[in-house]
């Protein structure tokens, strides 16, 4: 990254998808609760570990464009946070598409493995290809629970948000990425994305939430089972 093309204030900005993204995984991660409450907690600590891992890049930044210092740890934190909170998020959101507890052991066997390839690797790749599958399959286990609640709204919103996450890509790859414009064209992209996903999630805590009072309010025995 070239500091002079990357201001401050746009290091500012990359706080926003961060904190847009931690506030989609945070609502998805804990809508196991009716189900299970400790998978939901489970669940909000990976929404808080992708969280950081955002934050801990931003910060990168941040120092980056503003003191010129390279905290290299920083941005290297990213994946292998978001990976280990991705996995999390899908645990909470497969208990809640199944309406009792999952088996959390796949899940923490795929987590030792990207952390051995990791390790033997020397590289974060692993957990790069880990975090990316992840946050995608959020969406698309979102886009499941949304379904099964009939808002539709929502199943379209992850499937933009999906497209629009997917367009970085040629973005990041393109000739004049260090710019200034493209950084703030993809910077828009990804926060546009985030806000699409937020969106989505809101909706679908909100249907699940609305077909569950019938259920309670037909049975009051399973409420306070």
């Amino acid at each position: 990254m070239n500091t002079n093309d990357y201001p401050v204030i746009m290091a500012l900005e990359d706080y926003v998808p961060t904190l847009l993204a931690l506030a989609g995984f945070w609502l998805l991660g804990g809508a196991s609760a009716a189900i299970d409450r400790r998978v939901a907690v489970f669940g909000r600590v990976g929404a808080v570990l992708i969280g950081l891992g955002g934050v801990a890049k931003s910060t990168w930044k941040l120092i980056l464009s503003a003191f010129g210092e390279d905290v290299r740890w920083l941005e290297q934190s990213l994946f292998p946070l978001m990976a280990t909170g991705a996995l999390l998020v899908l645990w909470s959101l497969h208990t809640t598409l199944r309406g009792r507890r999952a088996p959390w052991w796949p899940y923490a066997l795929v987590g030792v493995g990207v952390a051995g390839a990791a390790v033997a690797l020397a590289s974060v790749q692993p957990a790069f290809v880990a975090a990316t599958t992840g946050v995608t399959a959020i969406s698309v286990l979102g886009a499941v629970l949304a379904g099964r609640r009939r808002a539709w709204g929502a199943v379209v919103l992850y499937v933009l948000g999906i497209v629009a996450v997917t367009s970085l890509v040629p973005l990041r790859n393109h000739p004049q990425h260090d710019t200034a414009a493209f950084q703030w064209l993809e910077q828009g992209t990804n926060t546009l994305a985030q806000a699409v996903f937020l969106t989505a999630a809101l909706l679908t805590v909100r249907a699940a939430r609305r077909s569950a009072v019938p259920a309670a309010t037909a049975d009051p025995a399973r409420v306070t089972a």
